[in-house]
């Protein structure tokens, strides 16, 4: 749907800005730009419907790791879930978008809990007794860039 445009603001009130192409991302720079941020978003199945929660995150050794607060009612076992995260300008639309697709599964070693308590942010508010690492298998990233950046 096309918005009608008048004097550089949409029909709605927005301003429209240059155009804009979607940019593919290489897998180490998808990973370079969702550890540059302190949370994302986890979608996984709670009873057989699909949710998603905010959670604060790390990247370490190409696995993401997260605080699991008790409405992430991931299984013990490993689960497939879907990471988010992204940073998109509200005015210009400039940013990218990172989606990892794997395997969840439940930290329960004390060396490695000890390990990531020390280095997971802790910026969203919650119980942070649960920490869950994500085994990627697929990872996507797009990047919004102005049309003229070939």
């Amino acid at each position: 749907m096309r918005s009608h445009t008048d004097g550089g603001e949409s029909l709605w009130g927005v301003a429209v800005h240059e155009e804009l192409q979607p940019r593919e991302l290489s897998t180490s720079d998808s990973l370079r730009l969702l550890g540059s941020v302190r949370f994302g978003r986890v979608a996984f199945s709670r009873y057989a419907l699909p949710t998603i929660r905010p959670v604060n995150h790390l990247v370490e050794g190409g696995l993401i790791v997260i605080h699991a607060n008790p409405g992430i009612t991931l299984s013990s076992d490993r689960q497939v879930v879907a990471y988010e995260a992204d940073t998109i300008d509200h005015d210009t639309q400039h940013g990218w978008c990172v989606i990892v697709t794997g395997t969840a599964e439940e930290v329960t070693d004390p060396s490695e809990l000890a390990h990531y308590r020390r280095l997971l942010p802790t910026t969203l508010p919650g119980p942070r007794h649960r920490i869950v690492r994500i085994r990627p298998d697929f990872i996507t990233g797009v990047e919004y860039v102005p049309a003229d950046d070939n």
